[in-house]
């Protein structure tokens, strides 16, 4: 039977209003008295003991609670081996990350997590809405949260041993940018999980950094990414709107230092991809591609970079996804131009059910390159 999704327009435009009205209602959970700012002994990019407006010491519910991490590094950071539950509370204010889950088990639930990173927010690497650090095993579900105004990524869980189930939450991007490249949802360097039934909305990069796009949702691994492979994870029936790459798959193996030595790893990674809506009628990115020194824009629905993959059964639709004639700027609807024993079939066009196939570009060369995530 032919797909059709002629409602998807009205749709998305419905989803983000609820999302918006839910942002602006003022609906918020308990005081939002700034705390005062704990040390901890968590270190990210090279900054050791960073501080937080909560530190959880116990395994404990916190629930309602709103936590002001103003003048903190950290809004809530939850130390080893314990478990915990943050439910219906809000998070806001601090500037590496709104909470850090340390290599314990834990949920969160149905909260809201915003305004992460410098004020203004600026191109510095810091700013996760949620973390599931790779320094020890960080374990959990994700699931029913609303992220916002983060600086560098909304979700972030990384790492051998880590682990986590993301599901039906809204992460909302900046939209376009020019100083920074967001993701929404990021899972890499060994992790594990299942990305299910997410909102992922306005992950753009519109600055001159050559080959830097963002991502709606990121998956990411392999030597040259200095990072472990991350392998088997599940991505199905999420919403994906108005990122540069909708779902972005980068596991390529070979020295970061020489870029030319990087191909898709040999290593079986089996990403599934499957259900999911994907859509971009922007034009923004400007210098996602780069080969030989040339750099351009770069968007895809689907970029996948790995061994056995599945692309399966997924909506693309909008102009940011539809190649020009002739390039630059490069765009794909789903690109395996750098791949290995890709699977893809039954995807469609979101807008009126037509059969999407993979695009190629005889222009890319073997072993080399053409787009990197920025992680």
């Amino acid at each position: 039977m032919r797909k059709t999704f002629y409602s998807l327009g009205v749709m998305i435009t419905v989803l983000a209003l609820l999302a918006a009205a839910y942002l602006i209602s003022g609906h918020s959970v308990g005081a939002k008295a700034q705390a005062s700012c704990q040390a901890t002994s968590f270190s990210q990019d090279g900054n050791p003991n960073l501080t937080a407006a909560m530190v959880v010491t116990t395994s404990t519910t916190i629930s309602a609670t709103a936590v002001n991490g103003n003048g903190c590094d950290i809004g809530i950071y939850i130390q080893p081996g314990l478990t915990v539950t943050i439910t219906n509370s809000e998070v806001f204010g601090s500037t590496y990350d709104g909470i850090v889950n340390d290599g314990s088990t834990v949920t969160v639930s149905n909260s809201r997590i915003h305004d992460v990173g410098d004020s203004p927010l600026d191109g510095v690497q810091y700013g996760y809405g949620i973390f599931f650090s790779d320094a020890h095993h960080s374990k959990g579900k994700i699931t029913g949260n609303v992220i916002w105004n983060y600086q560098k990524n909304g979700i972030v869980v990384r790492g051998v041993g880590s682990s986590a189930t993301i599901s039906k939450n809204t992460v909302l991007g900046q939209g376009p940018v020019n100083y920074i490249a967001q993701n929404g949802i990021e899972l890499g360097a060994g992790a594990k999980g299942t990305i299910s039934n997410n909102i992922v909305q306005g992950n753009s990069y519109t600055g001159s950094n050559g080959g830097a796009a963002s991502g709606g949702i990121l998956i990411y691994g392999g030597s040259c990414n200095y990072a472990a492979l991350t392998i088997g994870v599940h991505i199905t029936g999420n919403i994906v709107v108005g990122n540069d790459v909708g779902l972005f798959i980068s596991n390529i193996d070979g020295d970061p230092n020489n870029p030319s030595s990087c191909i898709p790893t040999l290593t079986p990674t089996k990403i599934v991809m499957n259900k999911d809506i994907v859509s971009n009628d922007g034009a923004n990115n400007t210098g996602g591609y780069n080969l030989e020194g040339q750099c351009c824009g770069y968007q895809a629905g689907v970029s996948d970079q790995g061994d056995g993959d599945q692309i399966t059964n997924n909506g693309i639709c909008g102009s940011g996804y539809i190649p020009v004639n002739t390039p630059p700027p490069y765009y794909y609807a789903i690109d395996v131009t750098f791949t290995n024993s890709p699977t893809e079939s039954g995807n469609y066009s979101c807008l009126n059910g037509s059969p999407v196939s993979a695009l190629t570009r005889t222009s890319v060369k073997p072993h080399e390159i053409h787009t990197v995530a920025s992680i």
